[in-house]
């Protein structure tokens, strides 16, 4: 079994609605890639942790978080 752990991903109401632009600029300059992550990023991760190249993964927590490290 994998875990996959998304940090900030745009355009989802994981943080409870609407972000001001402070917070959600925090977020994404915490991320290595300056952007924020999308709900195709987590989707092409659990796609590939679900197919053939994916198989011999187990029991990993894979961050998808743009490199965010967590309480950064």
């Amino acid at each position: 079994m994998n875990v996959v752990a998304p940090g900030f991903i745009q355009d989802t109401e994981f943080f409870g609605g609407a972000l001001d632009d402070d917070r959600r600029a925090t977020l994404v300059a915490q991320t290595c890639t300056g952007r924020p992550g999308t709900p195709g990023d987590v989707a092409e991760t659990v796609h590939w942790l679900a197919s053939p190249g994916g198989s011999h993964v187990t029991a990993q927590v894979v961050q998808v978080n743009g490199g965010a490290e967590r309480g950064r």
